[in-house]
């Protein structure tokens, strides 16, 4: 049922290869990687999981509607790996990119460095983060409604989250030596990776939090309000099967309320797991609308033309109402706001 295009059939293709471990890693991802660095998040084993044990394992897999992808799991000790933007374009941003996978594996090129090239192709370092998962006990069913997933995932979930927190802290601790400005730290997730950006957009503590967030096709499942939260940039498809697109629209309703900054875009045809990819449909257009929406808020100029005197949004600034924004066809009411999702 849930995340079927980039988690539990994973695990299917996995299995199915003997959980091969792949030290090389698939030549879509060596294609993506230039000499990026790789710092360890926690110092000694990372807490509530000391007892999980093993190598990670990889896997080449191919889905429907998505192509080859490279699958990571079983991460006992997560990292972050680094992708600098090249000096002549670095614009003082950094992004955390959260790969998704159901919280028991994680898509490594689909969803996250592919994601890296993008962001440093427009002047943002990149930090891919490799979060704690495991994959599922052999002989053990998928979920079968989303309420099954949430309940499943709720320990996975905590690790989860506690891995993007101090991911955000320690980029933020070292930002100078990353050469991006403390409060131009944003994170980017895709389906449980944007659930788990969501929940860290929340957190208390303000210098474990992001900027600014993009959840792609996820939902919230966390308990905290979101009064503190930066602004939020919502994708998802109406022919999503995996999870359903009110869950963004209820989403874009909490930020709404909160009186927080919030963009959605929400596409007739995408299906789950598009990612960075072009599929020639509707939802190919979504990195346009983050460029847009990234250039509005001032994370794409660069700090030191800001130090020049250039004129620059207000990365945090509120304008006054969230923006909507859509490409459908029919318009239906959702309480506060009307989207166009037909």
């Amino acid at each position: 049922m849930l995340l079927r295009a980039s988690g539990l059939l994973v695990f299917v293709i996995i299995f199915s290869l003997g959980s091969a471990s792949c030290s090389g890693g698939s030549s879509a991802t060596q294609a993506a990687i230039v000499h990026p660095e790789l710092i360890r998040l926690w110092p000694g084993r990372p807490p509530g999981t000391e007892d999980w044990a093993g190598p990670e394992q990889e896997a080449d897999a191919e889905l429907p509607n998505v192509g080859k992808i490279h699958v990571i799991t079983n991460v006992t000790i997560p990292t972050l790996t680094v992708f600098r933007a090249p000096a002549g374009l670095a614009n003082g941003t950094g992004v955390i990119v959260v790969p998704g996978g159901a919280f028991r594996a994680l898509p490594w090129d689909l969803d996250g460095t592919e994601t890296a090239r993008w962001l440093m192709q427009h002047g943002i370092t990149a930090f891919v983060l490799k979060y704690r998962v495991r994959p599922p006990p052999v002989g053990v069913p998928g979920d079968r409604t989303f309420d099954d997933f949430v309940r499943r995932t709720t320990a996975a979930r905590a690790v989860a989250v506690a891995d993007a927190e101090q991911a955000v802290g320690l980029v933020r601790r070292r930002s100078k030596e990353f050469a991006i400005q403390p409060n131009r730290i944003g994170m980017i997730g895709f389906s449980a990776g944007a659930m788990t950006a969501v929940i860290a957009a929340t957190a208390q503590d303000s210098f474990r939090r992001p900027n600014f967030t993009a959840s792609l096709y996820g939902a919230y499942l966390g308990n905290s309000d979101p009064s503190n939260a930066g602004p939020l940039f919502i994708v998802a498809a109406q022919d999503d099967l995996e999870v359903d697109v009110t869950k963004s629209v209820d989403l874009f309703t909490r930020w709404t309320r909160a009186k927080l900054p919030a963009e959605i875009h929400i596409y007739e045809r995408g299906g789950h797991g598009f990612a960075f990819r072009a599929h020639g449909l509707p939802a190919d257009h979504w990195p346009d609308a983050f460029e847009a929406w990234l250039a509005k808020r001032g994370y794409l100029t660069r700090t030191d033309r800001k130090r020049q005197g250039t004129a620059t949004a207000r990365p945090n600034s509120f304008v006054g109402s969230a923006d909507v924004h859509a490409h459908t066809k029919r318009e239906v009411s959702f309480g506060m706001s009307r989207l166009n999702i037909g």
